[in-house]
C-alpha cells in the first residue's frame, strides 16, 4: 500500500472507533441520566440501583474483554 491509501485508511479506522465510543458513552450516559430521573425514596434504593448498574457495566466489559483474548 502506498502511504495516502494507508493515512486513508488509519483514518476511516480512527473515525469509526470514536463513532462507536461516542455510541457506547451514549448509552451509558442514558442509562445513568435514566437513574438520576428516578425518585429514589431512600439512599438504600439509590445505592442498590447503582450497584446494578455498575454490574451491567462489569458484566459487558468482561464479555467484551473475553472477546479479545
Amino acid at each position: 500500500m502506498d502511504p495516502a491509501q494507508l493515512k486513508q485508511l488509519k483514518q476511516k479506522v480512527e473515525e469509526e472507533l470514536r463513532q462507536r465510543e461516542l455510541a457506547l458513552m451514549e448509552y451509558w450516559l442514558n442509562e445513568f441520566k435514566a437513574l438520576e430521573a428516578k425518585r429514589h425514596r431512600d439512599l438504600a434504593s439509590l445505592q442498590n440501583d447503582l450497584r446494578a448498574l455498575a454490574d451491567r457495566m462489569t458484566t459487558r466489559w468482561r464479555r467484551l474483554k473475553g472477546g479479545l483474548s
